[in-house]
């Protein structure tokens, strides 16, 4: 699989991206409702552990994924797929901020097909509030993320959960795991099934790629060393680049840019959410 950014850098090394046809709502506050407790705090021992187990494959290009094994990653729908994004817990979903351009769309979890939206496993949510990063940058992609809450809570169960926070943060050279609904090749249609690839941490490699464009301490790089064929592509921007440590799953990063598709010299850079913990909880204890 190819999973190809929305934003990519162009020869000059900056990154560029087309304009949102409608124009960016800044988030305003709203009053919770009363099932605003049901939220359910995810634990350590519940996080990150799926009922039905991923593929092992480990494919140049990505593989379908096995139906509802990545049961925290969701779609960001307007009219179609258009961002990825993960459960944290049963009410929030982590996103890239260049995903939100509004809040008129709905959230679809327990997919597997990408346009399956009302089918046995989905649930579908409208949105009640984005949280985008306050010090977001348009322009460089900095700080590229955002907190997406929805108007009623998920339930869990075997097809629809929640991801760990990190934790443990994958190394130089460790794998990483990255799925989404993308294009399967530059410039290509989108995958009509969930579909995953693994990838290494090329963090020496991003910083040699993107100079100043890079921070190690707020992104990854990550990507297939030497033959490149293995990127996160168009669509599955706001998804999750995932790290397994002892059995369960860490949101080690989201989706946010990089230079063409799966250029082995070129690794896909990922916002570091550990980076923005204390910025995410403060959002969800947000009113």
């Amino acid at each position: 699989m190819v999973v190809n950014f929305k934003t990519k850098l162009c020869a000059d090394y900056k990154v560029r991206y087309c304009c949102p046809t409608n124009s960016i709502e800044k988030p305003t506050a709203a009053t919770m409702p009363p099932m605003f407790s049901k939220v359910k705090p995810t634990t350590r021992n519940a996080c990150g552990r799926q009922a039905i187990h991923p593929s092992n494959q480990r494919i140049v290009g990505g593989v379908e994924a096995i139906a509802h094994s990545w049961p925290w990653i969701v779609s960001l729908q307007s009219r179609d797929h258009f961002c990825g994004g993960t459960l944290i817990d049963n009410r929030h979903v982590l996103t890239a901020a260049h995903c939100i351009s509004s809040t008129n769309f709905r959230v679809i979890a327990g997919l597997h097909r990408r346009t399956d939206v009302n089918g046995p496993r989905s649930q579908n949510r409208r949105v009640l509030r984005v949280f985008v990063h306050e010090q977001y940058n348009s322009r460089t992609e900095a700080n590229d993320i955002a907190l997406v809450r929805l108007a009623q809570p998920v339930q869990f169960n075997n097809y629809v959960s929640a991801i760990c926070l990190p934790g443990p943060n994958p190394q130089e050279s460790q794998r990483v795991t990255v799925a989404g609904w993308g294009v399967l090749s530059s410039g290509g249609n989108s995958a009509s099934s969930l579909r995953q690839v693994s990838l290494y941490v090329m963090n020496n490699q991003a910083q040699k790629a993107y100079g100043n464009n890079f921070d190690v301490r707020r992104q990854i790089g990550a990507g297939m060393p030497n033959i490149g064929g293995k990127d996160s592509c168009q669509g599955d921007s706001g998804g999750p680049l995932m790290y397994n440590a002892n059995n369960q799953w860490y949101l080690s990063g989201v989706v946010s840019f990089g230079y063409g598709c799966g250029f082995a010299k070129y690794p896909g850079v990922y916002t570091r959410t550990s980076a923005y913990l204390k910025w995410i909880q403060t959002k969800i204890n947000t009113a």
